[in-house]
């Protein structure tokens, strides 16, 4: 869901719109909800010549105040398929081209911003992933004297 708020920019997740799957007798965790309430995403209340696709300062909820202090809250990205994402913004803007609701200079810069943020989640993910198979490792011996 973090990913994919910050993929989006929104800017409205709140505790009341997202949840957890469980068994309805054992209250067993079974997964994650489906991501739904996505309605404040894609800079949907600013003009498309403010759109800062890279901000670091987006507002973001509910755990961190911006998308880059939540995305250190994720702990692997190996499960993002960042291939399959290559020409994302392309494909949304076919799609947003059939909206009578979005010009084609919107489409255009949201397709841009959608890239640009991809692009930046993958740098990301290969930073922590070559952090966490580079690190040093501290080993200490500790020598115990009777």
């Amino acid at each position: 869901m973090i990913v994919i708020d910050y993929l989006l920019a929104n800017t409205d997740r709140h505790y009341n719109n997202f949840g957890a799957i469980r068994n309805a007798n054992s209250l067993e965790w079974i997964g994650s909800a489906p991501i739904y309430d996505s309605g404040t995403s894609l800079w949907c209340n600013t003009p498309t010549k403010l759109i800062r696709p890279l901000a670091s300062d987006l507002p973001s909820k509910p755990f961190k105040e911006t998308h880059e202090e939540q995305l250190k809250l994720v702990s692997s990205f190996d499960w993002v398929n960042f291939e399959a994402l290559q020409h994302f913004g392309n494909r949304v803007c076919e799609i947003f081209a059939e909206s009578p609701y979005l010009d084609s200079e919107r489409c255009v810069c949201l397709s841009s911003a959608l890239d640009q943020r991809i692009e930046r989640l993958e740098g990301l993910a290969l930073t922590m992933n070559h952090e966490q198979h580079h690190s040093p490792k501290i080993e200490e011996e500790f020598e115990i004297k009777l």
